[in-house]
């Protein structure tokens, strides 16, 4: 993102940033030029963090425009000053980590670890976690599970490490991770190194959660380890991680808040005992099919369908 085009007046930043982030999956284009229209001087500094990320989510991962993304992240550090967040800080880091700035890199990362009182080593892995998950979708399959498993090395010992500064940022980035790797093409979920990686993101993001989540986190982190499982064709390890996940909603969800979460979460159950030819597969897939029908918004019924037509071709993919 050019400076000129940074500080193009305009009339609301908040306004265009709100329609970038509302459109930047479905229409990405559109929302590059949202962000190039928008002056960064105009946002609010609790928006900031989130244009932080749309920049190297829409100018970096989906255009490959790093140095534009980095130019951005530099206007926004220094509009966002002392409140500048860990969050800002993550995303700057990356941008010039990417675009080849090492000295901004180096600068913000160290701003990351200070900002969340956790060691520049964790701050670091962070970083270069971010980075390959801003890369993944446009690699092959070899790449994206050999550059994955490259950023995990560090992340063992980090579990060990006293604190928990930058854990929820892991258990995200992790989660996010995981997420983009299951849903790759079927025949890419053959490849050791992404089969691998897409076991490890799922642990690790279990492990994160687990030290710096709350219940919900914890129970989001088994669903993803029960769609990792099932996209990886180990039926009974998703089996145990939804019933997991059922458990902590029985645990705690007296009042059904958590509804959308206990569908998708029956839907995977269903699909485990489905791949380990296990009894129990209709009545989990009809209480799936019971909690969806009461969604009512039409974006849900569309997550849940679509997922309900992955598992389908999962099934067939692995002969079940």
């Amino acid at each position: 993102m050019s400076d000129r085009s940074i500080s193009s007046p305009t009339p609301d930043g908040d306004a265009l940033l709100a329609q970038a982030d509302a459109l930047h999956d479905e229409e990405p284009q559109k929302a590059l030029k949202l962000l190039r229209a928008l002056d960064i001087a105009t946002v609010s500094t609790s928006r900031l963090q989130r244009l932080s990320f749309l920049l190297d989510h829409v100018l970096g991962e989906k255009f490959e425009l790093w140095a534009e993304a980095l130019a951005g992240q530099r206007a926004l550090v220094r509009q966002a000053g002392a409140d500048a967040t860990p969050v800002t800080f993550r995303h700057a880091a990356i941008a010039a980590q990417v675009a080849g700035d090492t000295a901004l890199a180096r600068d913000w990362t160290q701003a990351l670890a200070a900002s969340s009182d956790a060691p520049l080593a964790k701050a670091r892995a962070l970083v270069s976690l971010g980075a390959v998950g801003f890369s993944v979708s446009r690699l092959g399959a070899e790449s994206a599970g050999r550059l994955t498993l490259q950023a995990l090395q560090p992340l063992a010992a980090l579990h060990a490490t006293p604190g928990n500064g930058l854990d929820a940022a892991f258990g995200a980035v992790t989660n996010n991770l995981a997420s983009e790797l299951l849903e790759r093409p079927l025949d890419d979920l053959a490849q050791p190194d992404l089969r691998t990686a897409l076991q490890l993101c799922a642990e690790h993001a279990q492990r994160f959660w687990e030290r710096a989540g709350t219940w919900v986190n914890h129970e989001r982190a088994h669903y993803l380890s029960a769609m990792a499982a099932n996209a990886l064709g180990r039926g009974a390890d998703g089996v145990a991680q939804a019933r997991a996940g059922l458990a902590l909603l029985d645990q705690f969800d007296h009042d059904g808040n958590e509804r959308v979460d206990r569908a998708f979460l029956e839907l995977e159950l269903a699909m485990g005992l489905r791949l380990a030819q296990l009894p129990g597969r209709a009545d989990a897939l009809a209480r799936a099919l019971a909690l969806a029908a009461q969604f009512g918004k039409p974006w849900l019924d569309r997550w849940f369908a679509e997922r309900n037509t992955r598992n389908e071709a999962l099934a067939r993919h692995y002969g079940r």
